[in-house]
């Protein structure tokens, strides 16, 4: 039996204006920890507001044999409004009080030995089997970030994944990161990190993850398998927005949206017993109901219209005292647990942004949230809410909050 309880949630960042909101900034959120062991909440700084063309531009970094692609927009347009796509905010005291947010170019933050490594959204193709990226490295936890030139990602040549033409650069885009959450430390002091690889054959497109793993610390990443496979499930169009944690018992487990299950959404997940060689068949995650992916009468919108994309963005943690936490949304942003470390059942789900309305086509949340461990039965949300008011703060605004729950077993 778990005993929860809540503190008050803490702000971290709010962003008022006369923006739209699928243009709303500070959403679209991580929970990391730096090498000193501070905690990293990132968020993107705007998230749904459309790119233009030329805002990644081809960056030569010192020592760097292969370009990156860098959001640079100022370079071809300097009237648009952000220079960065993200911001991060640093917590020395378990998420009781924040930084103000500074602007940077990673997602999320794992600590690798005394450099804190963050992740970007693609890897851009060199050629069959080889992509590379960019990683963020701080050596002070995260107060400041250096760029990591030429992190290579091997795979088959012949893997059946289908590159893209980047629509706000000229380059082409091998693989995705999505929510950046993946890249994690083994045992084995290897590292390992999911990436989403898209497949097309005609009109039809389908995702899948791919497990990569380094052994030189974060400069090269080769092939390990591909945990769902690369054809196109019956009745989906694969699996993105990977998540992934290590239990307990050692095994790897990951949670994943499913992109157009019909006729409801799903959150799936699958493990693996062998450090990820191979994995089970995915199946639907046990405790967690399938969600309406459409609203059956009319409203008013006054948060984010997902429509499809419902059932989205898982994120796990694992407490010392051997409970899972897992966190997803769309419609709300949910906490549920599996009390016993195994994943195979999750229970006691609480609603942290209950759903909008009864189908779920309104949100007031971007239900893209992260999830950490702070201690041995604590742990930190970091979620959204959009155009957020209370008497304490009267003014909507879209509004990051930190908050802290003690998981007890008894």
């Amino acid at each position: 039996m778990l005993q929860l309880e809540f503190d008050d949630p803490i702000v971290i960042a709010r962003a008022s204006g006369p923006l739209e909101p699928l243009e709303a900034t500070h959403h679209y959120c991580n929970a990391g920890r730096g090498a000193d062991g501070a905690l990293i909440a990132h968020m993107t700084l705007h998230p749904d507001r459309a790119r233009p063309p030329g805002s990644r531009v081809p960056v030569g970094l010192p020592g760097a044999t292969h370009l990156s692609y860098l959001f640079r927009p100022h370079e071809n347009h300097p009237d648009y409004p952000w220079p960065h796509e993200y911001a991060s905010s640093r917590s020395t005291d378990g998420g009781r009080t924040w930084s103000e947010p500074v602007p940077t170019e990673g997602h999320n933050a794992v600590a690798v030995g005394d450099l804190t490594l963050s992740q970007q959204h693609h890897a851009w193709l060199v050629e069959p089997g080889l992509a590379v990226t960019c990683l963020l490295e701080s050596a002070d936890g995260g107060m400041s970030w250096g760029e990591r030139a030429d992190v290579l990602f091997r795979y088959p040549a012949d893997l059946p994944l289908t590159p893209r033409q980047d629509d706000v650069s000229d380059a082409v885009v091998a693989l995705n990161f999505e929510n950046c959450n993946t890249l994690q430390v083994a045992p084995d002091g290897s590292l390992i990190t999911f990436a989403t690889a898209v497949r097309r054959e005609g009109d039809v497109p389908w995702w899948f993850p791919v497990l990569f793993r380094s052994t030189d610390g974060g400069f090269n990443f080769d092939y390990v398998s591909l945990p769902c496979g690369s054809d196109k499930p019956d009745s989906s169009h694969g699996y993105t927005e990977p998540a992934l944690t290590r239990l307990p018992n050692g095994d790897l487990l990951a949670v994943s949206r499913v992109e157009y299950h019909e006729p409801m959404r799903v959150m799936m997940q699958f493990r693996s017993s062998d450090d990820g060689l191979t994995w089970t068949t995915p199946e639907i995650c046990p405790g967690v109901p399938p969600v309406y992916p459409v609203r059956k009468i009319p409203v008013v919108n006054e948060g984010k219209t997902h429509l499809n994309a419902v059932a989205v963005s898982p994120d796990l943690a694992v407490l010392p005292n051997g409970v899972v936490v897992l966190t997803y949304g769309r419609p709300g942003q949910y906490l549920a647990f599996s009390e016993d470390g195994t994943g195979s059942h999750w229970r006691d789900r609480i609603a942290v942004v209950p759903e909008h309305s009864l189908f779920g086509v309104n949100d007031a949340t971007s239900a893209m949230a992260g999830v950490t461990a702070v201690s041995h039965d604590e742990l930190l949300l970091v979620y959204d809410v959009r155009n957020y008011q209370s008497e304490a703060l009267p003014d909507p605004a879209n509004t990051v909050f930190a908050l802290r729950a003690r998981v007890e077993v008894r």
